[in-house]
């Protein structure tokens, strides 16, 4: 309907306007009304998703395609304005207290001048804080209404799929309770880790002077899991898997370091000065200590989980005609064996830093201050990719190639970083002199040990993804041409936030051990990977010329998203600290000022990178999706990506590429041609395309029909245009609606015209062919016939 279109632009741009007033109350920090909460943790840019997401549903609305990237950013956004809802209506709460308990030293003397500029400044605190929890409800709300407002814009009724084959529905059938059962066992878990998050924030607050909220990104990464879940119990979404997953590994890694570290030096402290506090299994540091270790240990869980649900996801939507054509492949020769040994590889480095994660907890004294808190998630990361080889569920190739670059990235990175470790721990003065022999030597072995299993797992993630992403782009037989300028242009984000990122890692370090400075509370640049974002370019510009690993750039894409995001608020909560460092005029030396003053700009351009590559990274995946389904033409020309025959034509080959409903331009659309082709019964077949289709497409229907005719099967009649406007429960391999012409009055075949008022009401039946199996695959279904009808409806003006 036309009021519908009008409510789903009306939503959009409502997102906007809250996402750029939330970015705009976020430099207020700078102001003299800045909330103290700013050296922990600050939400307030996080919602500049917002905007994002109004964008992304504008151009998905204008293009008329997109509505999966549009409606998991929907989901993003519902989460991401109720955890900062949450999260504000906390914080209101404690400056509210903090202005109350300064307001009764106001009959004291002197009060007026040491604390009036003070007291004035809390109204305008309260105002922001209060403002914040606004804008992130009435976000929430808006995202939720237009999630339910964009699926009015399609109207699909009794939809009929065409009948697959016995194999595939059995595949079907099982990937599908596979998703349940684990979207059950997520969402049990990821509600657990909320009430967890927050008992954990409740016993921080109890041996803190500080009252603020400390971590909070923990409570949004496990509302992402639930989010996830409940979205996969009624529908399958893989994009929200793999953005939760990525949280909750990330969510591994920024409280294992700093805070789980000084959770536990903070108890070890207190239970050398035989403090009872430490020593009772009732004092808050004891239970601190458990709990945070507990919710450690379960976000890894929750993370393969995630990582399960979107492999198991992916299955539901890819088992189609080539599912049976691809098994062929990878388990042809020694593949199958090289994929166990690489699993076997996987597992080992995972049980190797696990190991070490464990020492590095213990209270030993020659393990100095080696932490192997930040190993529990590479540990996880291994693990999930070594068990995703498992033959008890579907992983496709593509899957396993996503896994492998995520580990070569992140194992690279982490190799450079203990390589350094090692060279500074051997050069540096202080650690030789002042540090106990044994514990110097215990604490530099610990670091080699882990460096040669972070090459091993290097060496093992390049070895699978060259294999994997071999055998991906040898299923993935297609051919076409898209625009590389625009391509190019949003790889260079990509590239940007990989040089901003490794670039500040190298800065800090050297500021680190060159001049004995730190100018951080939390090290954002180790949360950001960007030698991963690095990887995620090369593939990105590979695709330039090959897009046959396009769906693979799409997941890679995807997961940079997630992880820029998540770094955002790290990030500005550092641009923050050093602002203030600079404005309290502390008397520092001129060397001290300038590494303050250089750490101001990486930590800015950081938090920009990170905008930068979540925006660059959601519309690489928003265009990949499109020339995945529409090939590489022009707005007008929506040609489906063709499976290109093999050069030896077998059964198995011939199921792949002719059981799939192929599409073609809209018929009179300007003229085009067509191609015909005649079987041994002397009856003709025509196969019609616009103006706008591409000669591939013309040359594959030539082939097609006359291959198909020569096995004595009937050939897949084409479909009228379509567009991607199908929901996240449909297979995308078959589309349900219709382009919008507007403005135009026009009958496609069986259509028809109905007025309703000033309504125009234009009914279209399209008809898909089932798969060229023989008869002898097909059985017997409800409703089901030769062919699979879908009625849709359209109100124009």
């Amino acid at each position: 309907m036309y009021g519908t279109i009008e409510r789903t632009l009306g939503c959009n741009v409502i997102l906007i306007i809250l996402g750029l007033g939330a970015a705009a109350l976020a430099g207020s920090q700078f102001s003299r009304v800045g909330i103290d909460n700013f050296r922990d943790i600050d939400l307030r840019l996080l919602n500049w998703i917002h905007a994002l997401t109004g964008f992304i549903g504008l151009m998905s609305v204008h293009r008329n395609h997109g509505s999966i990237v549009t409606k998991t950013l929907y989901c993003v956004s519902i989460v991401m304005g109720i955890a900062s809802a949450i999260f504000y209506g906390f914080t209101t709460y404690r400056v509210v207290e903090a202005n109350r308990q300064l307001q009764q030293l106001s009959g004291a003397n002197g009060f007026e001048q040491e604390f009036g500029q003070e007291n004035a400044n809390y109204a305008g605190r309260i105002a922001i804080s209060a403002t914040m929890i606004g804008v992130s409800a009435l976000a929430a709300l808006v995202a939720t209404i237009a999630v339910l407002v964009l699926d009015r814009l399609i109207v699909s009724t009794y939809p009929l799929y065409p009948i697959p084959i016995r194999d595939q529905e059995r595949d079907v059938e099982r990937a599908r309770k596979s998703v349940a059962s684990l979207a059950i066992l997520k969402l049990a878990l990821a509600l657990g880790l909320v009430g967890l998050s927050a008992f954990l924030e409740y016993e921080h607050e109890m041996v803190s002077t500080d009252k603020y909220i400390q971590i909070a990104l923990e409570h949004v990464a496990a509302m992402l899991a639930v989010c996830s879940a409940v979205v996969d119990l009624f529908a399958v979404a893989v994009a929200l898997s793999i953005i939760a997953a990525t949280w909750c590994a990330k969510t591994v890694d920024n409280n294992a370091v700093p805070f789980y570290k000084n959770d536990l030096k903070n108890f070890y402290i207190s239970r050398d000065n035989n403090d009872v506090n430490a020593i009772s299994n009732t004092s808050p540091r004891f239970i601190i200590t458990v709990v945070h270790g507990v919710l450690l240990g379960c976000f890894c869980l929750l993370f393969i989980l995630c990582c399960f649900t979107g492999v198991a996801t992916a299955a539901v939507l890819c088992i189609n005609s080539e599912t049976a054509h691809q098994r062929v492949i990878e388990q042809r020769g020694a593949g199958r064996y090289h994929g166990r040994l690489i699993s076997f590889l996987h597992v080992v480095w995972s049980a190797c830093l696990l190991a070490l994660t464990i020492i590095g907890l213990l209270d030993l004294v020659w393990r100095g201050e080696f932490l192997g808190g930040d190993l529990l998630w590479v540990s996880a990361l291994f693990l999930a990719t070594a068990m995703i080889y498992s033959g008890n569920h579907v992983a496709h190739s593509s899957s396993k190639f996503v896994m492998n670059v995520v580990c070569a990235g992140i194992a690279v990175e982490k190799m450079c970083a203990s390589i350094n470790l090692i060279y500074q721990y051997a050069a540096y003065r202080t650690y030789r002199e002042n540090m106990v022999q044994e514990t110097y030597i215990g604490q530099l072995v610990l670091i080699c040990i882990t460096t040669g299993v972070y090459a091993a797992a290097l060496a093992t993630s390049l070895w699978g993804a060259v294999m994997y992403g071999r055998e991906t782009v040898a299923v993935r037989k297609h051919a076409f041409k898209h625009s590389t300028g625009v391509h190019l242009f949003f790889s260079i984000g990509t590239l940007f936030y990989a040089v901003v990122i490794t670039g500040c890692y190298v800065v800090f370090e050297l500021g680190k051990w060159r001049y004995e400075q730190v100018p951080i509370d939390n090290p954002f640049f180790r949360l950001g990977n960007g030698p991963f974002a690095l990887c995620v370019f090369i593939v990105q510009i590979y695709c330039l010329t090959d897009w046959r690993l396009l769906t693979v750039s799409a997941c890679l894409h995807t997961v940079l998203a997630a992880l820029a995001q998540f770094t955002i608020s790290p990030a500005i909560s550092n641009v923050y600290y050093i602002a203030n460092l600079l404005s309290a005029q502390v008397q520092a030396s001129p060397d001290v000022d300038t590494i303050w003053t250089v750490a101001l700009i990486l930590a800015a351009g950081a938090t920009l990178a990170c905008v930068v590559a979540t925006a660059s990274s959601v519309i690489q995946a928003h265009r990949s999706m499109f020339l995945l389904h529409h090939g590489g033409g022009s707005n007008s020309s929506t040609v489906a990506p063709l499976e290109l025959p093999s050069e030896k034509p077998d059964s198995t080959t011939n199921e792949e590429h002719f059981g799939t409903l192929q599409h073609q331009s809209p018929m009179g659309s300007g003229g085009g041609g067509g191609v015909t082709a005649t079987d041994a019964a002397g009856q003709v077949y025509y196969s019609h395309y616009g103006a706008g289709s591409s000669a591939a497409a013309a040359a594959y229907s030539n082939h097609a029909m006359q291959t198909t005719l020569q096995h004595g099967v009937q050939p897949p009649v084409p479909m009228e245009e379509q567009s991607v406007y199908w929901s996240a429960d449909e297979n995308p391999f078959y589309y349900h609606t219709s382009k919008r012409y507007y403005g135009q009055p026009y009958q496609i075949e069986s259509g028809s015209q109905e007025k309703s008022g000033s309504l125009q009401y234009h009914v279209l039946r399209f008809y898909g062919y089932p798969s060229s199996a023989s008869v002898a695959h097909r059985h017997a279904r409800p409703l089901a016939s030769s062919a699979a009808q879908t009625q849709l409806g359209h109100v124009f003006d």
